[in-house]
């Protein structure tokens, strides 16, 4: 039985739930299993408007374990964007004008760790009936220029061992909706700070 809920596998932690998934993204989700991906095929797409970007850091995953017994334990863990030009060359075409793809990883470093965290939640006759979840969020950004009135659309694809390509888990979530959502006191122009304020930032590199 598996322990992860497939179509709850959430991209962007201002997304509120599985009701953004669409319909034809189920059946290769369906196919993840959270004891047994290989984590360092795992892959988190996202793609946004070219003046905003995702900040360092500002891509983690969350591992979670519910065990039967009771209780709740977790990993968290920063995901780092992929820079290898061999692998960036194969990505599929889903960015449009205007919008920016980045795809991000998790290092050997933290894939070992988490991988050792699920081993030791889930796997043994002793977690057979351990539940679990898996959650990539994002919620660190900044922006080149002023945001306009405009919609911020967000677009998040999760690529695993199982599904073999990019699955689409969003298509054009306005972020500046969901954060209203969440928080109506948000200030957006704050959550989203231009990038040359952030410290330590060159921000202001162009998009590829």
């Amino acid at each position: 039985m598996r322990t992860a809920t497939p179509a709850c596998l959430l991209l962007a932690g201002l997304l509120a739930g599985c009701g953004h998934v669409p319909l034809t993204s189920l059946p290769k989700l369906s196919k993840v299993d959270i004891r047994t991906t290989r984590l360092a095929e795992l892959r988190a797409g996202v793609s946004l408007p070219a003046n905003i970007r995702p900040l360092p850091g500002g891509i983690a995953m969350t591992i979670v374990a519910l065990p039967q017994d009771g209780g709740r334990h977790e990993r968290k863990v920063v995901l780092e964007e992929v820079r290898d030009a061999s692998e960036l060359a194969k990505l599929p075409v889903v960015a449009t004008p205007g919008r920016r793809f980045a795809v991000f990883r998790l290092s050997d470093g933290d894939a070992a760790r988490v991988s050792a965290f699920r081993d030791e939640m889930f796997v043994g006759p002793q977690n057979s009936g351990n539940r679990g979840s898996l959650a990539l969020m994002a919620d660190k950004a900044c922006r080149l220029g002023d945001l306009s009135g405009k919609p911020i659309p967000m677009t998040s694809y999760l690529k695993t061992s199982e599904t073999q390509d990019y699955v689409l888990l969003t298509r054009d979530v306005d972020l500046r909706e969901a954060v209203g959502e969440a928080d109506p006191k948000v200030d957006l122009a704050t959550a989203i700070p231009p990038c040359e304020a952030v410290p330590g930032l060159s921000g202001s590199r162009a998009a590829p």
